[in-house]
Formats: structure tokens, C-alpha cells, sequence
């Protein structure tokens, strides 16, 4: 994200851990990630969601808990979506429910969303999810159900973003999302956020780990606020956060 980091830094979410029942922990190369799979026939299952009803940001978990309460839905797994920024607004492609809400974002900046080749993630039923490079997808024709745009894009067929250090000492909580190619399993991982020995990773360190687990096609989605809830208690308290688009599997 872009707006305000150094707040939710310093007072961000020091307990979400706790909620991960049901996560799988996988550990490698001395770093530690949990890890929600999404089966291909669970793919219609999987949602994005930014805004209310009202057209409203929804904000955090406690907007999306309150949105599909009133609907008599339970959040199952959640994760941010990506970086955005003063609003909140997503920084790039944002569709959800098969509707454009934020268009796809080619133009040069700072930070690591503009680290080029940025990318997205999305998703179709019929034709399956992907990860793609944003200008690629820009001339793909695709029209998915769901989309996010972020970056820097870690894995393009295989190949590590360019611009990784191997050798880097900028170790952050970071949570991306993969394709395993052998099937479309969709992979959302996430460094360990109370482990901060372990749960701190460089990007290329991040981007192996995709790699480990089958996916040649990886994409970053954020960093230090980084957050994912996977069968959370029925009155499980979240700590107010700032997102804008979420992820989420609801029952």
C-alpha cells in the first residue's frame, strides 16, 4: 500500500496469527509461511470485494465480517488484496463480481507496485486463474471474474523477477498469491507474522517459496500489513486495519 504504512506499522495487527485454525504452515530455507489453497472446484467460491453496497470501502476485516453478516454469510478465509492508496483505492485493476471498478494502471511511479514487470492476478471459472504481466494482460482480452492488479510481479513463467537480490537484507512480512501450474491450485501465502526471525523474507527468498510449492507464475501483494484469517472464531475480535480490496471464501 501507499497510505498510511507508517501507522499500521506501528500500531497494525500483532494477534491475527491466532486466527489462522486450519492454515497450512510450511516451512523453508529457515522462513516459516502459511499457506490457503483454493482446489479448482472451489474456484467459484473464492471473492474479491472493495466496496459495500453503499459503495462504500469496506476498509478491513470488521467491514467485511459486517457486509456478509448482513447477509447471512461467515468469513471462512480472508487476505488484503494488494497496494493502494489514499481513499482506500486499489492502485491498479481492480474487478470484482465481473464488474471494472478500477481500471488497469500502465503509468511509471515509486514503490513496489510500479517495480515493472508488475502484474495480476486473476480469475475466470470456466477458463481458469492466472498470473499475468500487466501490459501482457492489458492485450490479453480476458474479462475474468475477479482481478487484482499489483506488483512487483515475482514469477513470470518460472522466472524470478529480475531486479530480486538473492543476497538481499531487506527482510519484510510479505503475502503474495500463486498458480500451481500442474492443476490451477491457487496458493495465498504469508510469512509469519508473530515470527519475526522467521516470518521476515526478502522478495527472492518469497518468490522460491512459490516455486517450492509448484507455481511458475507469482504475485506480490503487500508487505508489512500484511493479513490472513482462515476459519476465524464466531466472535473473533479484528484489530482495525486499513485494505482495500479483500480476498475472502464466506459460508
Amino acid at each position: 500500500m501507499i497510505f498510511p504504512r507508517w501507522f499500521l506499522a506501528v500500531f497494525g495487527c500483532a494477534t491475527f496469527s491466532a486466527h489462522l485454525h486450519g492454515a497450512e504452515v510450511v516451512e523453508l530455507e529457515g522462513a516459516k509461511y502459511h499457506v490457503f489453497r483454493v482446489e479448482k472446484a472451489d474456484w467459484p467460491k473464492l471473492q474479491l470485494a472493495w466496496l459495500s453496497a453503499d459503495g462504500k470501502p469496506l476498509l478491513d476485516f470488521n467491514g467485511l465480517k459486517r457486509d456478509l453478516a448482513a447477509k447471512g454469510r461467515k468469513i471462512v478465509f480472508a487476505t488484503n488484496a494488494g497496494i493502494y492508496e489514499r481513499g482506500p483505492k486499489p492502485c491498479g485493476l481492480t474487478i470484482c463480481d465481473s464488474k471494472e471498478l478500477v481500471p488497469l494502471n500502465l503509468q511509471p511511479g515509486e514503490g513496489n507496485f510500479y517495480l515493472k514487470p508488475n502484474g495480476v492476478f486473476y480469475l475466470d471459472d470456466q477458463t481458469g486463474p492466472g498470473v499475468m504481466e500487466a501490459a501482457e494482460f492489458a492485450r490479453s482480452g480476458l474479462k475474468p471474474r475477479l482481478a487484482t492488479q499489483s506488483g512487483p510481479l515475482m514469477l513470470r513463467n518460472g522466472v524470478i523477477h529480475a531486479a530480486f537480490n538473492v543476497n538481499s537484507p531487506n527482510k519484510r512480512l510479505r503475502n503474495g498469491v500463486g498458480v500451481r501450474k500442474s492443476d490451477g491450485q491457487i496458493l495465498f501465502v504469508m510469512s509469519d507474522r508473530d515470527d519475526s526471525v522467521k516470518g521476515r523474507v526478502t522478495f527472492h527468498q518469497f518468490s522460491r517459496l512459490f516455486l517450492h510449492l509448484g507455481c511458475q507464475d507469482a504475485l506480490f501483494l503487500d508487505g508489512d500489513i500484511s493479513t490472513m484469517l482462515v476459519n476465524p472464531k464466531p466472535d473473533a475480535k479484528f484489530i482495525s486495519n486499513t485494505f482495500a480490496a479483500m480476498f475472502f471464501v464466506a459460508e
